[in-house]
């Protein structure tokens, strides 16, 4: 069994998002989707996440709902000073995510797109919210009984078909698809590699969150990617860039060995 400190593991789930008033929506309307990904070449199977797209009247939220809710738990656990046998009894009963990023749309001002990800650290770069040339299709489906038709775009390098509902008055959709005149419902891109599929919507209760960015560290999407690369070859150098040394063994009681990995990108 890998081991790994306390530390570690609130360095890695402990939250930087805010629930605050000032400056942000309230939730009109609460989408949930399953994703289904992979993030590196070297693994043959899809992993499988639950997400959360929020939607208010000026701007949209997207995260992980696990991701969310360790985050959660590991603050709770840091204000209350909770002990860590407690602290890893109920962090046991969240899956464990596999991707940490959070996306802002119209966040801080309107066509601009905030994005949180994390490795060892949280990391945030903004970016302007391009508008998708989507290409409708004489094909129509039923999602969740709710009539929907079938739309292609081009971004990032890939080709994404996306299943929308007009009778649902929303451009928004999972990760940063948007752009048509219905809420996106199910979406996958040309390579089989990445779907969101919805699985419940319900009116929204409650404050949309925002990104805590004055505690990450500013970058870009280009110069996180490489980070994402450098993580992939190599985890124990990259983790001492952040002081963090890395002293893992595995179940023979040697030290564990990393194996170089290749990154799978949503776009480049």
């Amino acid at each position: 069994m890998v081991k790994k400190s306390f530390l570690f593991i609130f360095l890695l789930y402990f939250p930087f998002f805010s629930l605050c008033a000032q400056g942000t929506d309230s939730v009109r309307m609460q989408v949930n989707y399953i994703a289904t990904f992979r993030n590196y070449m070297e693994r043959p199977n899809a992993y499988t996440e639950e997400k959360v797209l929020e939607i208010g009247d000026h701007r949209t939220a997207f995260y992980g709902r696990w991701q969310r809710q360790r985050e959660e738990l590991a603050e709770a656990a840091m204000r209350t000073l909770m002990p860590r046998e407690q602290f890893m009894l109920e962090l046991g009963k969240y899956p464990t995510p596999r991707q940490f990023y959070s996306i802002f749309e119209n966040y801080p001002s309107q066509g601009v797109r905030t994005v949180t990800d994390k490795i060892l650290k949280t990391f945030v770069y903004k970016e302007p919210i391009p508008t998708l040339r989507w290409t409708m299709e004489q094909r129509d489906t039923t999602i969740l009984d709710i009539p929907c038709q079938f739309a292609k775009v081009e971004m990032g390098g890939r080709v994404w078909t996306a299943c929308f509902a007009p009778s649902i008055p929303s451009q928004a959709g999972p990760w940063k698809l948007h752009g048509l005149p219905g809420l996106i419902l199910y979406a996958h891109d040309n390579s089989g590699i990445f779907s969101f599929e919805a699985i419940e919507i319900k009116k929204g209760n409650s404050l949309m969150k925002r990104p805590r960015d004055k505690k990450a560290i500013a970058t870009t999407r280009e110069e996180f990617h490489q980070l994402m690369i450098e993580d992939a070859a190599n985890p124990q150098e990259f983790n001492k860039r952040f002081g963090i040394i890395d002293r893992a063994w595995g179940p023979d009681g040697k030290p564990l060995i990393y194996k170089k990995k290749t990154c799978i990108f949503m776009e480049e």
